[in-house]
């Protein structure tokens, strides 16, 4: 983690503190002030201990903003929510966030099964298939290919394999309408 050097040096003069002042204060040593005000790494101790003595949040005295992991419960959630849309394109990155979600689904549905009996996975798998197959269509279709292609998953651990490599293409660019290929 990087402070925001030029944030701490403002919060310290706002004060009116001196480096030794600050160092007291949140007892750090004043070499480590020193070398956070000059833009050095940050450990999580002294982070809290600026952020408790400039009584701001710890995230503020940060460089920049963390990413938040939104995007991909938000492509879960949406590839959820087409579930049983097959029309339209699904981008990579989302169906994969999709798929991840299938197998922990499918995952959490095997330890109850090992409990219980085998009914809990072959619900989740009848749940999770429609889904599944909107999405591999809508993927297929971004990426340029017929949503045909699913039919070779039918073909014995290689054409799952095949099916995954396929998912696996980037989308494909689209040409503008009314331009003629060159």
């Amino acid at each position: 983690m990087h402070i925001n050097s030029a944030r701490l040096r403002e919060l310290r003069t706002a004060r009116q503190w001196s480096q030794e002042q600050l160092a007291n204060l949140s007892g750090l040593n004043l070499r480590t002030i020193q070398r956070l005000e000059s833009g050095a790494k940050i450990s999580t101790e002294s982070l809290r201990a600026l952020a408790a003595v400039f009584e701001v949040p710890a995230e503020s005295l940060l460089e920049g903003k963390p990413t938040p992991s939104q995007p991909a419960v938000e492509a879960m959630r949406e590839g959820v929510r087409r579930g049983l849309e097959f029309t339209g394109t699904t981008p990579r990155a989302d169906f994969w966030w999709f798929a991840l979600a299938v197998v922990m689904v499918l995952a959490f549905a095997q330890l109850i099964a090992e409990a219980t009996g085998p009914l809990p996975l072959q619900i989740a798998s009848l749940i999770v298939l429609v889904p599944w197959l909107a999405a591999c269509t809508r993927r297929l279709r971004d990426a340029g290919l017929s949503p045909w292609w699913q039919l070779i998953s039918l073909a014995p651990v290689g054409g799952i394999l095949v099916l995954l490599y396929l998912l696996t293409y980037p989308t494909k660019a689209t040409e503008p309408t009314g331009a003629t290929p060159g």
